[in-house]
């Protein structure tokens, strides 16, 4: 049997999802589920404020474990009807999605606001409304042209009437604001775990266009892998088929095969398309730019790269890293000026980075330019040299439209795993400046996370839902790019062999930290909609 392109499957992936063509019972599939959890939750929360009211905790367990056991067994007869199995493999196991629903509800109890009688009282006011927010997305799994406006209605009211009707114990104060979010990120963590749409879909309702770098001789190899670019993915970064030294790796010699092939691929989803990058000093820079002997010789290296590459797919690329962590590595003495002592600074000076952006300006300009970091996410001296480095490049009229945040979380800074305020605040403070920001090289090692595996994966999927949560509250912060999609392809494994870093495991089943994603998307598309 002849195996089919890469580029013909991803075609043929893209307009079955597209379409709405999803397999009929794998939709009634879905739909049930997202009916039964939503059930479950509204019952949980019952359970929840009648225990905050009479503090009977085996009276709790034991209603607990019923509800779960509902839950999984029709969770476990709605699969029952799919026999392409499309809808047990797009959405988490019935038992898992229990537990993790009723973590979050006894969390979300515990974290409301006021005395023990008022969070009983605002319990159990959330009850209906989780069901009714949890419900609303089996209109996208039924009549997508329907879908938002239904959800819209489901919604819009939950506030208004949340704070119409506050709990007597509550003394008439007003519901806090904080109450209707935290329904919303309940209702999301629901949906993330019952629904069988993918990232792509939940981000565009979400307002985020998810991402994934790929390499084209991996997408080529493996069956799975465009059938997942399909289903989850809207935006592609050539991992590394487009920096200098795979593009240009001789004076005046181009090799564009790989880096076209990425094109392709994005072309055929449709998919956004993210160019990486066009200036690093660091790694895969060739010999001869590494070793130029002038000034002149350098920027004439410098110009030719920049226009040949931008020019060869003029208009087709939506935003370019131009230039790749300026700042001196993190294990490196900083310089005086504290950028990398690579041969762009040492032979053009600090400027070279305004110099690039406003050559790739001029090659191509309806591209967003961007400036890419490491471990900027967090606070402190790193991001305070960065953030002045874009400052300094707005002040001089660079042609800056946005900052990309790496976000290889775990890593760098080594055994640092950020909340989400964290990383909603460090957002903020770029985006304040007039700036688009992205995420554009997500993942999350484990290989400094103590622990049994399935603790740490499920420690994984709340970071990255807290990651994705981030983005999600933050206006200017458009996209979610993560640095591959499944763990066997990780850069990681290059040192962490055992590393487990991404959403999709070595087999392509999807691990918490997919599920966590389609939370936090989930909730803000709640959000959105309200």
């Amino acid at each position: 049997m002849k195996r089919l392109s890469p580029f013909v499957l991803l075609t043929v992936a893209f307009a079955f999802t597209a379409a709405g063509a999803t397999d009929l019972p794998a939709t009634a599939c879905g739909v049930r589920k997202v009916a039964t959890i939503a059930s479950a939750c509204g019952e949980l929360l019952r359970v929840e404020a009648r225990y905050l009211s009479d503090g009977d905790a085996p009276r709790r367990d034991t209603r607990v474990a019923r509800t779960l056991a509902r839950l999984d067994t029709a969770w476990d007869k709605a699969e029952v009807a799919d026999a392409s199995g499309m809808c047990a493999s797009r959405s988490a196991a019935g038992d898992v999605a229990g537990s993790r629903l009723s973590e979050a509800v006894a969390t979300t109890a515990a974290a409301l606001p006021g005395s023990v009688a008022c969070r009983a009282g605002l319990v159990s006011a959330l009850a209906s409304h989780c069901r009714r927010a949890i419900r609303s997305e089996g209109a996208f799994l039924r009549d997508r042209d329907r879908a938002a406006s239904e959800r819209a209605r489901a919604v819009s009211s939950l506030r208004d009437r949340l704070e119409a009707e506050p709990p007597a114990a509550c003394a008439g104060a007003p519901i806090p604001e904080g109450t209707v979010d935290a329904l919303f990120r309940l209702a999301g963590i629901a949906i993330g775990d019952a629904t069988i749409r993918g990232l792509r879909a939940l981000g565009h309702e979400a307002g985020i266009v998810i991402g994934a770098a790929v390499e084209p001789h991996e997408v080529a190899a493996d069956p799975s892998y465009p059938l997942v670019l399909a289903h989850d993915v809207a935006s592609l970064t050539a991992e590394n088929a487009m920096k200098w030294g795979p593009v240009h790796p001789q004076p005046g010699a181009y090799d564009f095969a790989a880096a076209d092939a990425v094109v392709a691929l994005a072309d055929a989803g449709p998919h956004r398309l993210r160019g990486h990058t066009l200036v690093w000093g660091a790694l895969q820079l060739p010999a001869y730019v590494q070793s130029a002997a002038s000034t002149d010789e350098l920027r004439g290296y410098l110009l030719d790269h920049v226009a040949t590459t931008i020019g060869r797919w003029g208009g087709r690329i939506a935003q370019w890293d131009v230039v790749n962590e300026p700042l001196a590595a993190v294990h490196e003495p900083p310089t005086s000026d504290g950028l990398d002592d690579n041969v762009f600074r040492r032979l053009l000076g600090p400027g070279y980075i305004a110099e690039a952006l406003h050559l790739a300006r001029a090659a191509d300009p309806g591209a967003r330019l961007y400036v890419n970091e490491n471990g900027v996410e967090i606070p402190g001296p790193r991001q305070d040299r960065f953030f002045a480095l874009v400052q300094e490049l707005l002040s001089s009229g660079a042609p800056l439209d946005g900052v990309g945040f790496q976000s290889h979380v775990g890593l760098i800074p080594i055994g640092l795993y950020p909340e989400s305020a964290t990383i909603e605040a460090s957002l903020r403070r770029f985006a304040d400046l007039g700036l688009e920001v992205e995420l554009t090289e997500l993942d999350v090692t484990l290989a400094f996370r103590a622990g049994t595996v399935p603790s740490r994966l499920e420690f994984q999927g709340e970071e990255y839902r807290n990651v994705v949560e981030a983005c999600t509250r933050v206006p200017a912060c458009t996209g979610v790019t993560l640095w591959g999609l499944s763990d066997r392809y990780s850069w990681l494994r290059s040192f962490f062999p055992n590393d487990r870093p991404l959403p999709f495991d070595d087999a392509w089943q999807r691990k918490p930290a997919y599920f966590g994603m389609r939370a936090a998307l989930a909730a803000a598309a709640l959000r959105k909609a309200g």
